[in-house]
């Protein structure tokens, strides 16, 4: 089975996708989602050993997967019966009961089923303009035919019976949650374009595909011959190799490459898919910045989808049910905020448009502050991606840029059409006949995937190989070999970035040792960049330092210790500081509160858990306060001040006065001088490689 992050649905999302990219199958994903589930209920609840029956009740008790793992991982038996998903209605029903007995309340009389209910006002607040395209051309999406067959929706362009096709080429997009396929001719000019869900099943959309794309060239007696073909997206890889793709470009290009075809002025891609979203700006048909989300999935199709399917509302009714609607102001931050809004609007009695139009905005409003960069979206920007086919969606794009958004016909196919369009200019450009295409008869052919670990070195990569006609195709090789060589391909210049990093920030400090007392400083959180850094300032002080750099297992020591729910990295601090209070007289854990910017209006926060992770640290029973060292270092103050607070903190470590406040600002001066050298050290380290 896969192994799935829990912690967030964001994180389980991704996993879950590049799982089914890898050629695990739908089985050993839902088994890898429910040990990670239950792995996270175990590290949440059970941070104490527990002797006790356990009645496992609630939702997730109906799901066995779940109930397995979790006895496996306690080594508890769960209790578990027919009514267990029912004890939290039943446990109401029961404490109403007893209070009607006890004479609390009053008992009522029920006359109709509206009397189970309480009448709720809404409450009229701020409210989103309705959608509408004022400054927008939007397309017609109808051509010559359009029709479904077996799941796969086929659009075809042009008559093919009056197009003078020679040749072709096809480009593929699998993605996390649809793949695509499009037809070029010798022009580049689309002829058909093809469109199906991936279902967890990457290897079957391309079947279903190429199924699509073989029984329209017979019924349109279309002896085309295929003279090149690419794939892109998050299955590329795999995909590649199972259709014999002559290129594999990533998303960012082929969506750029299909944008200029479309419209050669273009300076803006607003690009949102199922699981990502991607902001690219061009120059002159050249891309010159691009950005991913990164963890987010609020702005991404996916959420548009799942809010759909809660509200009853088919994707193809979407638009049409949101056009011209007006809705109340929702979060934008996250999925969970935006469906706490969507709950409470319910609850407040909003229309189901009101709330299908107000996750449009904010989805839209997610990607302009996470993803986009406003100041700098040109005038001439496409919205691409299936997306794009929502009218509503970019009229809400359109409210807010107050420019207009262009969207082309292929909008939901640009990343395929990218890709064709790149595979002809490359083979018309180098003049090239042959490809590596197997056919679209692939679809009748039998793919079976499986997983291998290559033991030849010490990378142990995860390798998915497909078979076909007994002939394994397999990707996931770090050193670049191919599966039939049995035996490591070295990787030409390679180089440890992390080992040469290490070598040019050594200590070469010959500062003697002056004091009996050592300082351990945590290998951890804001302290991991800066911790050569004080190294050198307490050496020359004369004072011994231990780092936890090296420790195994931070997390899992951490939450032996931490009194509440943290993110990963705080826990581990956690563990970094229970190991050097062992292991030291005194624990460096300075407050890093904010770095000071240099332009005016600009501030520069760490994470608040980062902020006062020193006073958390401090209240636990681990953490000996006399022995913690916690300084202000970075905030809004001067030098002066940052050397006042080491000064304060550290003149009488030995019971009497140790240092001078010369001594101090000397070894800071000492330490600031030590890290600009590393930093230029650093900066031409990264020109040389």
């Amino acid at each position: 089975r896969p192994d799935i992050a829990t912690r967030c649905a964001v994180f389980a999302k991704t996993d879950l996708i590049h799982a089914q990219q890898e050629g695990y199958d739908i089985e050993q994903i839902c088994d890898g989602l429910c040990f990670g589930l239950a792995k996270n209920i175990t590290n949440t609840l059970f941070k104490q050993k527990v002797d006790s029956k356990i009645l496992f009740c609630g939702g997730v008790a109906k799901n066995i997967c779940v109930k397995n793992h979790l006895e496996s991982i306690t080594g508890i038996k769960f209790i578990l019966d027919e009514y267990s998903q029912f004890y939290g209605a039943l446990g109401a029903a029961l404490s109403l009961r007893d209070q009607l007995n006890q004479g609390i309340y009053e008992p009522k009389i029920f006359k109709s089923i509206g009397d189970y209910f309480k009448k709720t006002s809404r409450k009229e607040s701020y409210r989103y303009p309705e959608l509408a395209l004022k400054l927008s051309d939007y397309p017609d999406f109808s051509c010559f035919k359009s029709y479904i067959f077996e799941g796969v929706e086929i659009d075809i362009y042009e008559d093919p019976q009056a197009s003078d096709i020679a040749h072709g080429f096809l480009g593929l997009d699998v993605g996390s949650t649809s793949t695509k396929a499009i037809l070029i001719d010798q022009n580049g000019q689309p002829i058909a374009g093809f469109y199906t869900s991936t279902a967890s099943r990457p290897v079957d959309a391309v079947k279903k595909i190429f199924k699509a794309c073989d029984i329209f060239l017979n019924d349109h007696h279309l002896d085309m011959e295929i003279k090149g073909c690419g794939t892109t997206g998050s299955g590329r890889r795999i995909s590649g190799k199972i259709i014999g793709a002559d290129i594999e470009p990533d998303e960012i290009t082929a969506h750029a490459t299909a944008a200029v075809n479309l419209n050669n002025k273009v300076d803006t891609i607003i690009e949102i898919g199922g699981q990502d979203a991607k902001f690219t700006l061009l120059k002159n048909g050249m891309v010159t910045s691009s950005v991913m989300n990164t963890v987010c999935a609020a702005g991404t199709g996916s959420f548009i989808e799942e809010q759909a399917s809660k509200l009853d509302c088919p994707l193809s009714d979407y638009s049409a049910r949101t056009e011209g609607v007006t809705s109340p102001v929702s979060s934008d931050r996250c999925t969970v905020f935006m469906e706490r809004d969507i709950n409470y609007f319910f609850a407040e009695g909003y229309e189901k448009n009101e709330i299908l139009a107000s996750v449009l905005h904010s989805v839209r409003d997610n990607y302009l502050t996470k993803v986009a960069n406003m100041g700098k979206i040109g005038n001439t920007i496409l919205f691409q991606g299936a997306t794009a086919r929502n009218k509503a969606l970019v009229a809400a794009f359109e409210q807010k840029l107050n420019k207009p958004i262009h969207v082309s016909k292929y909008c939901h196919l640009t990343g395929a059409l990218g890709v064709a369009l790149l595979v002809r200019d490359q083979k018309m450009e180098q003049k090239i006949e042959q490809t590596n295409f197997r056919g679209f008869n692939l679809w009748t052919k039998d793919i079976p995937i499986r997983r291998e670990t290559c033991l030849l070195c010490t990378n142990h990569c995860k390798l998915t190989i497909a078979d076909i006609d007994g002939e394994p195709q397999a990707y996931g090789f770090l050193c670049g070999r191919d599966y039939e060589t049995q035996k490591m391909v070295p990787q030409k210049n390679s180089y440890d970035l992390l080992r040469l990093r290490k070598q040019q920030t050594r200590i070469n400090c010959d500062t003697k040792v002056k004091h009996e007392f050592t300082i351990g400083i945590p290998a951890a959180l804001h302290l991991f960049e800066d911790i050569e850094f004080w190294q050198h300032f307490f050496s020359n002080l004369g004072i011994k330092t231990i780092t936890s750099k090296g420790l195994k297992n931070p997390v899992k020591l951490g939450k032996t210790i931490a009194n509440a729910e943290f993110c990963a990295p705080v826990v581990s601090l956690h563990g970094h500081v229970s190991h050097l209070m062992e292991k030291a007289d005194f624990v460096f854990l300075p407050f890093y509160f904010e770095e000071k910017s240099k332009e005016k209006g600009k501030r520069r926060q760490h994470c608040y858990y980062t902020q006062f992770s020193p006073s958390i640290i401090s209240c636990l029973q681990v953490a000996d306060q006399k022995r913690l060292i916690s300084p202000i270092i970075q905030y809004l103050y001067t030098n002066f001040h940052t050397k006042m607070e080491l000064y304060k903190s550290l003149k009488s470590l030995s019971g009497k006065l140790a240092f001078s406040f010369f001594d101090i600002v000397l070894a800071y001066y000492r330490a600031i001088e030590f890290k600009d050298q590393n930093q230029n050290k650093l900066k031409s380290l990264y020109q040389k490689h």
